[in-house]
């Protein structure tokens, strides 16, 4: 935001302050200045103004004249181009040397056998316009002498905002005058506004309705008759070019001029094209389509709140007018608005219609409601003066709920402790001053205090504490190291747990993935999940960024087989990827969803780095099943897998069940291919889903215990069975694990199966180890506990050792 210096000195005295310095103290108290910038080169300076005493044709040339000028020190013949300048007027004279906006630098130069000393400027070569019909005319009476830019009063320094969007009352020049009498402890004045109002009544000529006064709680029209349609003045336009604003006609300009002076955006409608010269503010309902001043057609939510006169909509509340009511070269009679929108609606609007304004800009961040029909009168004011307007009687001021300021506890005590300031108590009702803001009761120590209404961001307590310390200064708050003990800080048994879980899964060469928790709901449709299932109880948001993000995830495989078709896409064909996340389920009766923890991976590719001394082995099954042992293992825990298909997305023969104990907390295994196709993958992978919930709540009541190292040697024994090929190892390895205390480890290292072998058979190898803590083992005890395992089997699983 672009603000003018000699603007802001219009309603606080600046004598003794610069622009540099104000900018540095304005940025202390939160309002950032970006730069600090002169409105004109000072080469411009050299432009002065000076008098046409004479004027002839040029003897040489049909469409040049010949202009004795005075500046008041000598006379100068100047060679002239335009037509538009007559004896006695005052101009702006560019004398030998001066360098203009555009480049040029003046030089003596003979013109068609005349030797002109100088040039007499138009505004577009002086910058101040894009385009000029002629030299710029002075005022009348202008001393001779004087640079234009002082005449002009655009000796001007223009200061550049950034403000925050808290900072609503800050976006006008009225809202940074007020920040500055308050941090130079100076006088905020607005000056009067003199109207001159004719006997017509603005109730008589107009009428304002307000249908929706949920979103508009106050609206004010004022009606101007017999304006003249033309170019405002040089010193408005400069004001309004140097923030940022393109002039347009005097009408249009007062609109734009009050809303950079107050932060009050104005409508001019042209009153006999308004239907029965009516004012409704209602939401469009039915009105969809409305073409707005930009001749654009846009399509229009039924909730926008819109401006209607007695048949149609002629403008959308807060955001743009339409091309059915705007001020044109006929027009003669001008109702201004100035209105309080609620912010979340316009806000809303604009961000349906992709349109924004400087209107909706300040309307989104509120303006202040109790300014509105000041704004209105300001506006008047300026077309009676500028347009030759006649203002009519009163203003058609609709406000049936009058927006009230909240009173706030403000303890000082609370400020100095929380700010490390001792201020006494009359320094604090200082700066509540300076700022507007009313103290309407004190008891023991404590105010209690209302904000302006232009503050829309002083709320509680604290804010006034921020506001304290913003005048007081930031930089004078004395800088204190704060008093830390210092206890045994340990990590919350899940966060432990949780980080041992995570450096595993690091230590298997996976890379951890953190996805949005919003998903497609087609996502889970591709996982072939059974309708009824829980993965379809979803979490629907009421406003979703977009289609695809419409639900809360009910499980973390949707975001991981996304990653890993990304990966695939550029060529990455080994991959690791894990996810620790949070699922999401309505609950039937619930406001609240329900909320598990879940660690989820994918893996693809090869199984080692490739090398020339590595073996070329894709991933498998029992790489992931290895994974999931680690986990538990690290949680001092173990799994169980059972052969079933909890996950219908995977693929029968190579899947299972993980389980804890009675409870089925995940599945593991190969997606389908024909699921894995959905998603865009055309090789094998594996996956896992884990609920993390019931392990750590077991992990952090599991006691860990320690055993010293054995002083005996352990004995291993290999033995081999032929049975079924339906009989599962893990049968086997559970069955064997309880058979004897000395037996303390028991691993399948060989499976068989060939056309060697019966038809039906497989070939199961297993590894033993025996190991006794007291003594050494003798084959003989070994032996014995061999021979018993040898008979279960053959009994229990219908085996024959090999």
């Amino acid at each position: 935001m672009l603000i003018s210096w000699n603007w802001i000195s219009d309603f606080v005295d600046l004598n003794g302050i610069d622009p540099e310095s104000a900018a540095e103290r304005l940025t202390m108290a939160g309002l950032e200045v970006a730069g600090v910038n002169k409105l004109c080169p000072e080469s411009l300076s050299k432009v002065i103004s000076a008098q046409i005493i004479a004027k002839e044709p040029h003897p040489e040339a049909d469409k040049l004249s010949l202009c004795q000028v005075t500046d008041g020190q000598g006379e100068f013949t100047i060679v002239c181009g335009a037509s538009n300048m007559k004896a006695g007027d005052f101009v702006a004279l560019a004398p030998l040397k001066t360098r203009l906006p555009n480049g040029m630098t003046i030089k003596k130069a003979k013109i068609r056998g005349v030797v002109s000393i100088g040039m007499l400027c138009s505004a577009s070569e002086m910058g101040f316009e894009e385009d000029s019909a002629g030299i710029m005319i002075l005022p009348e009476n202008s001393p001779l002498g004087k640079p234009v830019v002082d005449l002009l009063g655009l000796q001007d320094t223009i200061l550049e905002f950034e403000i925050t969007p808290n900072r609503g009352d800050c976006l006008s020049v009225i809202g940074v005058a007020r920040e500055i009498a308050a941090i130079y402890k100076r006088k905020f004045t607005l000056p009067e506004i003199s109207l001159q109002e004719s006997p017509k009544k603005s109730s008589d000529l107009a009428a304002i309705t307000i249908s929706d006064t949920d979103l508009c709680p106050r609206y004010v029209g004022r009606v101007v008759n017999d304006v003249v349609l033309g170019e405002s003045p040089l010193w408005l336009k400069a004001r309004l070019k140097a923030a940022g604003v393109r002039p347009i006609s005097n009408v249009v300009d007062v609109s734009n001029y009050v809303m950079l002076e107050t932060g009050q955006p104005l409508h001019a409608f042209d009153l006999d094209l308004l239907q029965k010269s009516q004012i409704d503010v209602r939401r469009a309902g039915s009105s969809n389509k409305f073409i707005t001043l930009d001749e654009e057609e846009r399509k229009i939510d039924p909730d926008t709140l819109m401006i209607c006169d007695g048949k149609e909509p002629v403008a959308i509340a807060g955001i743009m007018g339409g091309l059915n009511s705007e001020i044109n070269s006929e027009t003669k009679n001008v109702l201004i608005e100035s209105a309080f929108f609620q912010p979340a609606s316009i806000r809303r609007s604009a961000r349906l219609l992709n349109l924004s304004t400087e209107a909706s800009y300040r309307f989104e961040r509120g303006v202040d409601s109790q300014a509105t029909a000041r704004a209105a009168t300001r506006a008047a004011e300026l077309l009676q003066n500028l347009a030759q307007g006649k203002v009519a009687q009163g203003a058609i001021d609709i406000c049936p709920a009058p927006r009230s300021m909240p009173k706030i506890t403000f303890r000082p005590a609370k400020a100095n402790a929380l700010l490390g300031l001792e201020l006494d108590l009359d320094s604090i009702k200082d700066i509540l001053a300076r700022l507007d803001i009313e103290i309407v009761a004190e008891q023991s120590g404590t105010l209690i205090v209302i904000p302006p209404a232009w503050r829309f961001d002083l709320e509680r307590e604290v804010d006034l504490i921020e506001e304290v310390a913003r005048l007081f200064g930031y930089d004078r708050v004395p800088v204190t190291a704060p008093t830390l003990s210092d206890p045994e800080v340990k990590d919350a048994p899940e966060v432990a747990a949780l980080l041992r879980v995570r450096e595993a899964m690091q230590a298997f060469g996976y890379c951890e993935a953190v996805n949005y928790s919003f998903i497609d709901p087609q996502a889970v449709v591709k996982l072939d999940f059974a309708a009824e299932s829980r993965f379809f109880d979803f979490v629907k948001l009421k406003n979703p960024i977009s289609s695809e993000m419409a639900v809360m995830r009910t499980t973390l495989l949707p975001g991981l087989l996304t990653n890993l078709n990304d990966n695939l896409r550029v060529n990455v064909k080994n991959i690791r990827l894990f996810e620790v996340g949070r699922t999401f389920f309505a609950v039937t009766g619930q406001k609240q969803p329900a909320e598990e923890l879940y660690i989820s991976g994918v893996a693809c590719g090869r199984r080692y780095h490739e090398h020339f001394s590595a073996a070329d082995e894709t991933v498998d099954f029992f790489d992931l099943k290895g994974v999931l042992e680690e986990i538990a293992s690290t949680l001092n825990l173990e799994l169980e897998f059972a052969a079933e298909n909890y996950f219908p997305c995977l693929t029968p023969g190579q899947a299972a069940a993980i389980k804890f104990g009675d409870l089925e907390v995940g599945s593991v295994g190969q997606l389908d291919h024909k699921v894995a196709a959905a998603y865009g993958i055309d090789q094998d992978l594996f996956l896992f889903e884990l609920a993390l919930k019931p392990l750590l709540e077991k992990s952090a009541q599991t006691a860990v215990t320690y055993q010293g190292l054995a002083r005996f040697p352990a004995v291993y024994r290999d033995l081999a069975f032929l049975v079924n090929k339906t009989v599962a190892a893990g049968s086997m390895l559970d069955y064997m694990q309880g058979q004897h205390k000395l037996l303390t480890a028991v691993e399948v290292f060989d499976l068989f199966q060939g056309d060697s072998l019966p038809s039906g058979k497989k070939s199961l190898a297993f590894r033993l180890t025996f190991q006794d803590m007291n003594k050494t083992l003798t084959d003989k005890k070994v032996n014995a506990i061999i021979a018993k395992l040898i008979k279960g089997i053959e009994t229990t699983f219908q085996g024959e050792v090999r």
